[in-house]
């Protein structure tokens, strides 16, 4: 639906040679079909020299403001996203890695246990060539007086503090 009259849609376009437009400075008259009417460019209609009326500069305000409000918000619902669900998916996955260590170290016990076990019963039987340890076997080595080079002198006892913790340290 439209005002114009049917006359301009039912019309034949004709082609008409196109005028170029000319740009005008700031200052510069532009001549109107009307009587004796001319308007100068002074300056833009968006950034007239007249202050804003004191509720649109409020509405302005209060825009940047909601803005920026909005930014940290979204910036607050990505940080605590990232705390209740990412951060225990994380969590899930170090505790299962956690669990299959456990688990191995286990296994590993178990083995050297089994190892040891099997190693004192080939010891126990007679015909496996092991002769009981007695102190006439052991060798003694005389200290020696001097320290190679290159190794430090320990420091006096009294000189070193131990951390002693006098609750734990942890949990």
């Amino acid at each position: 639906m439209t005002a114009l009259p049917e006359r301009f849609f039912n019309a034949p376009r004709t082609s008409r040679p196109r005028k170029s437009r000319q740009r005008r400075n700031l200052g510069e008259s532009i001549p109107l079909a009307m009587e004796n009417a001319t308007i100068t460019l002074e300056s833009s209609p968006v950034f007239s020299q007249n202050p804003l009326p004191t509720g649109l500069q409020v509405l302005i305000s209060f825009q940047k403001t909601t803005s920026w409000a909005t930014l940290g918000l979204v910036g607050m619902a990505l940080t605590l996203y990232g705390l209740t669900v990412y951060t225990p998916i994380q969590w899930s996955r170090e505790f299962a890695k956690l669990k299959t260590l456990q688990q191995t170290e286990r296994q590993l016990i178990a083995n050297t246990e089994s190892l040891k076990h099997q190693l004192a019963q080939q010891a126990e039987k007679p015909n496996s060539g092991l002769v009981k340890s007695s102190p006439q076997q052991n060798i003694f080595l005389p200290a020696s007086s001097s320290l190679p080079q290159g190794v430090a002198t320990p420091a006096p006892a009294s000189s070193v503090s131990l951390f002693l913790a006098q609750k734990p340290v942890a949990y």
